[in-house]
């Protein structure tokens, strides 16, 4: 007999066998231990691709884990949680949770292909100011084809996936969410996977791995010890943003006795936050380096402005963030909600005497 098990594992290990190309190509400005992320960063995408469409059946739904201090992938972040589960527009699902001290939380919901592929666009996104909750901090929402109620979302046709997001400005010392989701439609009994489903299940693995990697490492060359202007993500954007951000990028290349200088100033926001990732969009060592600093733990300037320090050794100022020992690397910056577009922030490189 020939499993079709067999044929789509094969393929998704050529996927993975060719995967150097994306990092190694040498019009990628990515230096040596740029390089060498690529190759680790191959066995976190591997878990993840299993997380997210082995284990996870849009039938019987559950929330997966996106990155952990260990675990990192698709630009997680130090400040936050990060949740992930596949959907299906003819089903109906409630989540029902309980909300402690984070600052934000939302549910964004991707419209395209239920195959791996990267999503088209946002379908939906609602975060804690659209929801009721009650006084402990519990609710409950659902997501259902025919909203007609308190905490009721649309469900479109083309939803395929969704994403959980809570930040936090304190995560080592914060409660994150309680959250289920149940699927409310009858389902058949469980059964073991046939060979074509379990087929499917790898060739959306091989996909979604693959075309991740057409986004990490980032495509863009970012200006070296600078910043490019921040952007609002857009619905039809693709990929796995969300509306409620705006985002900024800046790339560093730091000798031993230099830092950076880095000024701005932020309008009103739930949250703002600048963090170092490396090349692949994974974040720096943050159990060993102040890799971070956000809206709640910065201190401002006089003027209510601030400065960031970045440096390799972390320095006698307030708001220093450290490089995690990485020479040259990505510095991160995203608001949520923001009440207008932030000016791009500011960068003066500085010796060390």
């Amino acid at each position: 007999m020939e499993y079709n098990s067999k044929a789509a594992l094969e393929h998704f290990l050529e996927v993975i066998k060719n995967t150097d190309n994306t990092f190694l190509d040498p019009e990628k400005t990515i230096d040596d231990q740029g390089k060498v992320d690529g190759y680790s960063h191959i066995f976190h995408l591997l878990r993840t691709s299993i997380d997210f469409y082995l284990f996870n059946d849009p039938l019987r739904p559950d929330f997966m884990l996106l990155a952990n201090p260990h675990h990192k992938v698709l630009g997680d972040n130090v400040d936050a949680v990060y949740y992930f589960t596949q959907l299906r527009a003819d089903q109906e699902y409630i989540i029902r949770g309980r909300r402690f001290d984070s600052v934000y939380l939302s549910f964004c919901l991707y419209g395209g292909s239920p195959d791996g592929e990267l999503s088209e666009r946002v379908t939906l996104n609602i975060n804690h100011t659209d929801i009721e909750f009650e006084p402990d901090g519990s609710f409950e929402i659902k997501f259902t084809p025919k909203p007609a109620g308190k905490n009721e979302f649309k469900l479109d046709e083309d939803a395929v996936t969704l994403f959980t997001r809570e930040y936090f400005f304190d995560s080592f010392n914060s409660r994150e969410s309680e959250l289920h989701i149940e699927n409310t439609k009858s389902v058949e009994v469980s059964t073991p996977l046939s060979d074509e489903a379990l087929a499917k299940r790898i060739r959306a693995m091989s996909t979604f791995f693959e075309q991740t990697t057409w986004i990490a490492p980032l495509p863009v060359d970012f200006p070296l010890n600078d910043f490019l202007p921040p952007f609002a993500f857009e619905a039809d954007q693709g990929g796995w943003g969300t509306v409620d951000n705006i985002y900024c990028f800046g790339r560093f290349r730091l000798e031993e006795n230099q830092y950076l200088k880095i000024r701005f100033t932020s309008p009103e926001c739930c949250y703002w936050g600048i963090q170092t990732w490396n090349f692949l969009m994974q974040s720096m060592d943050y159990n060993n380096y102040k890799v971070c600093i956000n809206k709640g733990t910065a201190k401002p300037n006089e003027d209510g402005s601030y400065t960031i320090y970045l440096s390799h050794q972390m320095m006698d100022v307030d708001n220093c963030i450290s490089t995690a020992a990485y020479k040259e690397a990505i510095i991160f910056c995203r608001w949520l909600l923001a009440e207008e577009m932030p000016e791009q922030p500011t960068v003066e490189l500085c010796t060390r005497d």
